[in-house]
């Protein structure tokens, strides 16, 4: 059996966390979350997950700055990261996909779609493009 996707979540509002949690866990994923950015390093690191999802808006440590710190890190620098955030502006957009994320999409969002481009995210760094 083949083993589950991991994907590992960020964002501080408890309501999309969760949601979005049940809703890929329903999808066959395997799914680690936290809403705290002070955890999200080290929680990365220890999950291994396939592909992040993460919010740009939280306290004390954005997710600009945790891309940042991911890409510079050897053990993280090759994990797909999808922005899902509230910020739709041009200057947000680009300065996350300098940062090397693979996706950004604003909320609110559709999930089929979210999912979609998950699914062709973790096909195209497994080689199998769809």
């Amino acid at each position: 059996m083949e083993e589950k996707k991991r994907i590992f979540i960020a964002d501080d509002d408890k309501a999309v966390l969760d949601s979005l949690k049940k809703l890929l866990e329903l999808s066959g994923f395997s799914v680690e979350a936290t809403g705290n950015p002070k955890e999200v390093l080290s929680r990365i690191k220890f999950f291994k997950p396939d592909l992040i999802l993460l919010d740009l808006l939280m306290p004390q440590l954005g997710g600009l700055e945790i891309c940042q710190i991911l890409n510079s890190d050897k053990e993280t620098q090759g994990i797909p990261i999808i922005v899902i955030s509230a910020l739709a502006g041009q200057a947000d957009i680009k300065k996350a996909y300098h940062l090397g994320v693979v996706n950004y999409i604003t909320k609110p969002y559709d999930f089929q779609m979210l999912l979609k481009e998950i699914n062709k995210v973790i096909s195209y760094k497994e080689g199998r493009p769809l």
